[in-house]
């Protein structure tokens, strides 16, 4: 008989939530979604997922998707159960020739993403906007997560093309995380990694990496529209790298506008492959100079 859905902590709630497993390969939607008996969607799973209840969904393996994943239930989790590598194989994975965008929306709150891995291309014809992931919610927690955005080089030459995107309430912690690729060629001067929408504020991204590979000097690994960004954007211990051989003009931009906010990048952050870290705008680079009641301020990048 198969077994109902098992019980698990959440490790950031004294409640227990249910365990819901997805496995494409040896699953079927009309399981109960327990390990034994596993969902082959993660469509499946969220209709099964209980709001604000902590419940988890586990992801084995890859699971292939010709529409946008919505991320619409607050307090259910994704878990993938994979090695946790830099490149995991629990990954959510656009297929089919027609493009769509994002990948995945994710419109709760109260959400963690741990050990996945995404990417979005492999499309023909790509137009516009191409996302790989929106975070829209707010107050979620990412760990060992990997952005890969413009997995095909039409897409990936695209002004619109963006591994992630921030918006929504924002206050969202990223820790371990791989925001874009450097195996596809970016050709344009319009295009960005990271960017920060609708006046998300106050996110923090920590040891995490940004690897590109740039051809246009005018593309970036971080930019912020006019409006885009309210108080603050923390990158912290980040790895920035370029392997296009053409410097970027400036690693992160700020418009600024209203809202505005600063982008605040600690000592500890390092950037190859860009010129400048930023040209124009608010954003703040952490160092120490020369005296000791002035230690440690904030400087003007620009």
């Amino acid at each position: 008989m198969p077994q109902g859905p098992t019980r698990v902590a959440v490790t950031n709630s004294a409640a227990i939530g249910n365990a819901w497993f997805v496995n494409e390969t040896t699953g079927l939607d009309t399981n109960v979604g327990s390990a034994a008996s596993p969902f082959a969607t993660l469509t499946a799973a969220q209709a099964a997922a209980v709001a604000n209840n902590n419940d988890v969904v586990y992801l084995v393996g890859s699971v292939h998707v010709t529409a946008t994943v919505v991320w619409a239930k607050a307090g259910v989790s994704l878990v993938g159960l994979a090695a946790p590598s830099n490149n995991t194989r629990a990954r959510i994975s656009a297929t089919g020739a027609t493009p769509f965008s994002p990948l995945v929306n994710v419109t709760a709150q109260n959400c963690s993403f741990v050990n996945l891995g995404t990417f979005h291309g492999g499309f023909t014809g790509a137009t516009g906007s191409q996302v790989c992931w929106a975070e829209a919610g707010g107050r979620n927690f990412y760990s060992n997560v990997q952005f890969f955005g413009g997995g095909d080089a039409t897409t990936a030459a695209l002004a619109g093309m963006r591994s992630l995107t921030i918006g929504g309430q924002g206050e969202n912690l990223f820790v371990g995380c791989t925001i874009g690729l450097d195996t596809i060629v970016r050709a344009t001067n319009a295009n960005a990694s990271l960017e920060i929408i609708a006046g998300s504020t106050r996110n923090t991204i920590r040891s995490s990496e940004f690897p590109a590979y740039c051809t246009a000097a005018g593309d970036t690994f971080v930019t912020i529209a006019s409006g885009g960004m309210d108080r603050y954007l923390i990158l912290d211990g980040c790895v920035f790298q370029n392997f296009g051989g053409t410097s970027l003009t400036a690693a992160i931009t700020n418009a600024g506008g209203s809202p505005a906010g600063n982008v605040l990048v600690t000592p500890t952050c390092i950037f190859v492959g860009a010129t400048a870290i930023a040209t124009t705008g608010a954003v703040y680079v952490s160092g120490a100079v020369p005296t000791a009641t002035t230690s440690n301020i904030g400087i003007l990048a620009t």
